[in-house]
């Protein structure tokens, strides 16, 4: 049976309808829009409801007095530096921050650490146990206002508290005078999560 060009017409017509009707697909910058913006959601949510902390130590006292085994055991000493454009000296020697930068050895600024002589990273060892290899290569500092490359990397940062914590590394620093050292960064906060606050521990090698 041959069919009425009615008949082809009205097919032709219910198959266009067909396709008009399927749906479309949504854009893929809207897609990628609407994933960052609940991966934004979810960001915000997890820094609201995740506790801010940190280890925290007082400023250490101008006038203060090391344990009688600090050389064994390590003296632990807190440095304000907060100014994020002047430096403060230390000296190990005295177990003190300095007034001046006559006989420094550690200068802080914020979270940037220099020496003056050379640094080494000696990785994750325990404070204690912590020698220096023969072998080790020590990195002297540019200069007083840049953090010394191999200290450069202390801390690790949350990019949800927003906070720095160290990761532990201990440093062998060789002073001018020749004199070796271990040092390792505890924290950087006060209390009151006050940055700046410099927590270092430190003996010399023996």
């Amino acid at each position: 049976m041959i069919a009425a060009p009615f008949d082809k017409a009205r097919t032709v017509y219910d198959r266009s309808c067909m396709f008009s009707r399927r749906p479309r697909s949504a854009p893929l910058p809207l897609i990628v829009g609407f994933a960052l913006f609940l991966a934004g959601l979810v960001w915000l949510v997890a820094a609201s409801l995740t506790r801010r902390e940190a280890p925290v130590f007082a400023l250490s006292a101008p006038t203060r007095t090391r344990a009688p085994r600090w050389m064994v055991n390590g003296d632990t000493l807190t440095v304000d530096a907060t100014n994020g454009e002047q430096s403060r000296y230390v000296s190990l020697s005295l177990g003190r921050a300095l007034d001046d930068s006559a006989g420094w050895e550690i200068a802080v600024r914020r979270h940037n650490i220099t020496v003056a002589g050379a640094l080494a990273d000696l990785g994750t060892v325990r404070f204690e146990d912590a020698r220096v290899p023969p072998a080790k290569v020590f990195m002297s500092s540019a200069a007083r206002e840049n953090a010394n490359d191999a200290i450069k990397r202390w801390y690790s940062y949350s990019f949800v508290t927003h906070l720095l914590h160290s990761q532990g590394h201990v440093y062998a620093l060789r002073a001018r005078d020749g004199r070796l050292w271990k040092l390792q960064v505890l924290g950087y906060y006060c209390p009151g999560l006050t940055a700046g606050c410099l927590t270092i521990r430190y003996a010399p090698v023996v």
